[in-house]
């Protein structure tokens, strides 16, 4: 949720102050910013395989013990 406010605020933002309001222009930069620190502060997990899934496709997920 708070991902989906951080983006509208970095759109409405942006838009708002390239035409020429300073206010909007700030939450657009403070919005970017909060959204670099949330990245950063949690990297996530790696992603192993990536492909389309088109209806009828088939897949299976299995995982071993490391080691």
């Amino acid at each position: 949720m708070l991902d989906h406010l951080l983006r509208r605020a970095t759109i409405v933002g942006t838009r708002r102050g390239l035409g020429g309001s300073n206010a909007w222009m700030i939450v657009a930069i403070l919005a970017v910013g909060a959204r670099v620190l949330r990245r950063l502060a949690n990297p996530g997990s790696e992603v192993l395989y990536r492909t389309r899934i088109r209806p009828g496709d088939r897949f299976e997920i299995s995982a071993r013990e490391p080691g």
